[in-house]
């Protein structure tokens, strides 16, 4: 059999049309325009095209029943505004290759999955519960495609891993993974109710569903671009706070690349200019700013590039003494080729984990603020890498 054959799969999902390893768009929830996602009947579904929207992607090294092999389930990320599944960095032949069982999913980006609305329930977003039915499709059907519903391990990144550390507070968990991988989490640092009015001048309309949903999609695009302006050093949406106490006990790898935000426009051009630390400071609520810059200095001139990154990513992960703690090499999303696409390093790490391997380094704790460090390519346990973070945030 090639590895393009047509392939059947009938599950509860229904009857599911792929190829041998690759099932390329498949349905799990749908939703009216800023409403709840809701569970789909049984359906006859062709996998083989490319969709968008509440769809998530399966690759499998053989779709039969038993075979019980490992899943990951990937959550993208994109600031909460944006992104895919179908992002070439996270390939996930080498994954199946050695054996597991990848899911890509979808869900509901900007204003339809992160507005609030005045009957939200309280740290309920549309977009996280999008994946909560996408890993409730995965318990349900994943052993009809191979994999074990008793061994799935979450991986996001960026905003993807801020969904999955919050798809793993208390009051979300419902077992529906066992380990999880947050890559660079990142939260707004405000609250939507603090944002609210300034989305009301943006749109021109009140702040409600039915307003939200009639508008045309080009208009309502331009408006959220104006309000997202307002919020140029911090995300203009997502769940907030973030409370890491709130986490379930679970095995948690959490990582940061080292050099996150350089390329952020802002950064590059203050930094250019060998000014503008001071002020980034203020802007980024850094406290003891004296001690950060001097520390940010014995590192390189890349100060405010720095700053930002942390104040967006890294805050978050010093802010998790929990887990077991990666630090990569290179800028933000730079590590998802190194874990997806290649033969490294980090690569095994991961796959080691999602396994169920213990990791060989120490937990980090409060009183053993260990973690492994990838930066020179090889990798070794460090101390207190986020220091100047801990002590700025």
């Amino acid at each position: 059999m090639s590895a393009t054959s047509s392939v059947t799969v009938s599950c509860p999902a229904g009857t599911i049309t792929g190829t041998r390893h690759y099932f390329q768009s498949i349905p799990y929830a749908k939703a009216q325009p800023f409403a709840d996602s809701e569970k789909l009947e049984p359906l006859r579904i062709d996998a083989t095209g490319k969709h968008e929207g509440l769809y998530l992607t399966l690759s499998t090294p053989e779709a039969r029943f038993g075979a019980d092999a490992p899943v990951i389930v990937y959550i993208h990320g994109g600031g909460y505004d944006s992104g895919t599944r179908f992002d070439p960095r996270t390939d996930p032949t080498i994954f199946r290759e050695q054996g597991f069982v990848v899911v890509s999913i979808d869900y509901r980006v900007g204003l339809e999955g992160f507005a609030r609305f005045h009957d939200d329930e309280t740290n309920r977003y549309r977009g996280i519960d999008d994946c909560v039915l996408a890993l409730e499709w995965v318990q349900k059907n994943i052993e009809h495609f191979g994999g074990d519903p008793t061994n799935v391990t979450l991986i996001g990144q960026s905003a993807g891993a801020g969904i999955a550390l919050w798809l793993t507070r208390l009051d979300h968990y419902k077992g529906a993974f066992r380990r999880l991988v947050a890559l660079s989490p990142s939260f707004p640092r405000q609250h939507f109710s603090a944002r609210k009015g300034a989305l009301r001048r943006a749109l021109g309309k009140p702040v409600t569903r039915a307003a939200l949903a009639n508008i045309k999609p080009t208009r309502l695009e331009k408006s959220y671009r104006r309000f997202s302006r307002r919020f140029f050093n911090d995300l203009p949406l997502g769940p907030t706070p973030y409370d890491p106490d709130e986490l379930a006990d679970i095995d948690l790898i959490i990582s940061s690349t080292r050099d996150e935000m350089y390329e952020h426009s802002i950064g590059r051009w203050f930094d250019r200019q060998g000014f503008g630390a001071k002020l980034a400071t203020r802007l980024l609520h850094v406290e003891n700013p004296d001690a950060y810059i001097n520390a940010a200095k014995k590192i390189d001139d890349r100060i405010v590039g720095r700053m930002i990154g942390d104040s967006l990513i890294r805050r978050f992960v010093a802010q998790t003494e929990k887990g077991w703690w990666i630090e990569f090499p290179g800028k933000h999303c730079e590590d998802l080729t190194q874990i997806f696409t290649e033969d490294s390093p980090a690569h095994h790490i991961i796959a080691d984990f999602a396994r169920g391997a213990t990791p060989s380094w120490p937990q980090y704790s409060e009183e053993n603020r260990a973690a492994l460090s990838l930066v020179s390519g090889e990798a070794r346990v460090v101390y207190d890498p986020l220091k100047m973070v801990r002590l700025a945030f």
